[in-house]
């Protein structure tokens, strides 16, 4: 079962024209307006206008999460990029200082490119947020109310997991005033998503929304996986189908629907795949596994690095996976390895193995998908519980690659598992081969600052470095 969701500005500004109660509006009132909300609460005045706010729901939340490109976007980073230049997952193969901040783990908190996917976002949580909301007052049984109240639920998970503790929340109220939110730690935004997915089991579970009840599940799970209760995240997930698939579908008509993380690497040459980045990085490169087929395209953009594309992001409409049944099968698999229950701990592996989604080694359309990994014998499962983890985040990281699942991944090595940063993160000389950037070491980064400008908010905790804290655990 595959879900892709998207519609375009472009779609969405034609739809405008149709939407009665929204006939005397200038057709950008939802797409520009001078606050961080692209839709204003009063111009969602009844359920006519539903539609058009479903659409402008989905539509923010693409770009905050897969990025954007052209359209008046220029070249945004979506968390997934940002996250994965930020862990092992990405090496930045261009020059632009503030990229290369991020790839280094030493991120100023004055940096344009980490507050333009920041402020993306936030936009994208209080569009989900402020749309959940009418979807309640006008049509509480409609699962597309659901489906945006899930969405709405993963933006606060996406911050927790990729900021520093310290993540405010502000809103736009009714008659356009704000109500400034104060830092929160990362136990906090989980903890809020955790109410919201819950809001929208509830209403897909009443209305039959299959799909967006597999998608609250799934967000559902994760969030309590980050707050460190996998045994409860593994029965919220347990009856997601394995090939539940729900992710954000791109086109070519415009930039702004276009992937961005295809844009960047195989248009931009900016970004390439890694390999035991740092010396702690995975070996995604070298494994040459189905779930993350790369090709070699030569010196990137600052005419050294080596150029390594992943084909899982081969086109402009090549699809981001979101929310997957992959994710609950590892999920289980978790809960399973922390009780010592290495059995059902193989079992669920190999599960999530056969229902990962794989890709063609060349990329070029047309070209087959390469068959599944095969599954893993008894005696591929570690005898020490290092090495059971290993295993288990090797494995989440392969099927979940490059859908800013890692660097949530790796503060949990950090603060369940009781992983120092400096075996988990790159760590040492910052591409010590690459006469453009050699002489400088990685930072110190578990996360990404909030950006300076955060700090015009009157009541945001105004620490030197604008969180409450840079540690890897949410509290």
């Amino acid at each position: 079962m595959t879900d892709l969701k998207y519609i375009g500005r472009a779609i969405f500004t034609a739809m405008l024209f149709s939407v009665a109660a929204l006939a005397a509006c200038d057709q950008n009132n939802l797409l520009t307006v001078p606050t961080p909300d692209v839709v204003r609460p009063q111009d969602i005045s009844g359920p006519a206008a539903l539609p058009s706010a479903y659409a402008a729901a989905i539509g923010d939340f693409q770009v905050a999460y897969a990025g954007g490109y052209g359209a008046g976007l220029d070249l945004n980073e979506g968390l997934a990029q940002m996250t994965g230049l930020l862990t092992d997952e990405l090496v930045n193969a261009e020059t632009f200082n503030t990229r290369i901040e991020v790839d280094r783990r030493d991120t100023k908190i004055i940096n344009g490119n980490t507050l333009v996917t920041f402020q993306d976002m936030q936009r994208a949580r209080a569009t989900a947020d402020l749309v959940a909301s009418r979807f309640r007052q006008f049509a509480p049984t409609d699962p597309r109310g659901a489906e945006i109240q899930a969405l709405a639920g993963f933006t606060y998970v996406l911050l927790a997991e990729a900021y520093c503790n310290g993540v405010p929340t502000s809103k736009v109220n009714d008659d356009g005033t704000f109500t400034f939110g104060a830092a929160q730690t990362g136990q906090e935004l989980l903890t809020i998503a955790v109410a919201k997915f819950d809001s929208a089991i509830s209403v897909a579970t009443a209305s039959n929304g299959a799909t967006a009840l597999n998608l609250a599940r799934i967000g559902k799970g994760r969030a309590q996986l980050d707050l460190n209760n996998p045994a409860q995240a593994a029965a919220t997930v347990a009856d997601v189908p394995s090939d539940f698939n729900y992710s954000i579908e791109h086109d070519e008509n415009t930039g702004r629907q276009n992937n961005a993380i295809f844009s960047f690497n195989f248009l931009e040459f900016r970004f390439a795949v890694g390999d035991h980045e740092g010396t702690n990085g995975l070996p995604f490169v070298s494994l040459k596994d189905p779930r993350v087929p790369v090709v070699d395209s030569g010196p990137g953009f600052d005419g050294e690095t080596e150029l390594l594309l992943t084909t899982k992001y081969a086109s402009r409409s090549s699809p981001t996976p979101l929310a997957l049944g992959t994710e609950g099968l590892l999920i289980r698999a978790e809960a399973a390895m922390r009780t010592g229950d290495l059995a059902t701990f193989l079992t669920r592996l190999n599960d999530a193995r056969a229902a990962a989604t794989t890709y063609s080694a060349d990329g070029r359309e047309g070209s087959p998908a390469l068959p599944s990994p095969p599954p893993l014998a008894q005696s591929a499962i570690p005898s020490t519980a290092r090495g059971q983890q290993d295993l288990l985040f090797q494995e989440r990281a392969l099927s979940l690659f490059l859908t800013s699942h890692r660097l949530g991944d790796m503060r949990r090595l950090i603060w369940q598992y009781n992983r120092l940063a400096e075996t988990v993160f790159p760590m040492g000389p910052y591409e010590p081969t690459n006469t453009s950037k050699a002489g400088a070491n990685y930072g110190t980064d578990v996360n990404l600052p909030i950006p300076a400008e955060e700090l015009n908010n009157p009541v945001f905790a105004k620490s030197p470095h604008a969180c409450i804290n840079r540690v890897a655990g949410i509290t």
